[in-house]
């Protein structure tokens, strides 16, 4: 009976002494940690300018007043007109399109006066010395534009361009040129003169640039 209990006790011992073993290897304890990195970022924002020595109101805004012309004759001209474009953003800005165009009351229809001198006043638009457009106003397009303005404060952040709105034989940046021509030095148009029913005609003609950024 000794024996048996001693058997019984040593029995106990060994499956006691076991189970603590895989105890020991399902418990031990695990370290964890993250690591984070983080950034603000903040969109800018458009902000190009025009001027020009013949505003009359708007320098150094988006939207600028050229002075007003008139009442004019059968032949004239608002003589050559420099804006210049500036980007005062922090990165860069490309000039996309410039696309004339004309606000003027045509309530009266395509015969009245408005209308007609809309119809029959011309339009010369000049970059870098090149020729973009000469020729009817009416009938000018959009015209594309691969300039790009450096981000302020610069240098380079600057463009220009010249407007003339003319009639008959008017002297003109643009003289005869057409479109991708460099004419050295401003000449007679030889446009036509107004006929007589544009006479108390009114037309507000524009200049658009778009750019992106």
């Amino acid at each position: 009976m000794k024996l048996l209990r001693v058997r019984n006790i040593a029995l106990a011992g060994v499956v006691s002494v076991a189970g603590m073993g895989l105890i020991g290897v399902g418990a031990h304890a695990v370290f964890t940690q993250n690591t984070v990195s983080a950034q603000t970022i903040t969109a800018g924002t458009m902000n190009v300018t025009l001027y020009s020595t013949d505003a009359v109101g708007g320098n150094n805004t988006a939207n600028l007043a050229l002075a007003n012309l008139g009442p004019t004759g059968s032949t004239f001209t608002t003589g050559d007109q420099l804006v210049t474009i500036t980007n005062n953003a922090p990165f860069v800005v490309s000039e996309i399109t410039a696309t004339p165009g004309d606000t003027f009351d045509s309530s009266g229809g395509p015969t009245s006066p408005n209308s007609r001198l809309a119809a029959e006043t011309y339009l010369c638009e000049v970059s870098s010395g090149e020729v973009i457009y000469n020729g009817l106003l009416s009938a000018a397009p959009a015209q594309s534009i691969n300039g790009t303005l450096p981000a302020a404060p610069g240098p380079g952040n600057t463009d220009n361009y010249t407007v003339n709105l003319y009639a008959g034989n008017a002297t003109t940046a643009c003289g005869t040129g057409t479109t991708g021509t460099t004419p050295n030095v401003p000449a007679p148009s030889g446009a036509p003169t107004l006929n007589n029913d544009a006479e108390g005609g009114v037309i507000q003609p524009t200049m658009t640039v778009s750019y992106t950024g």
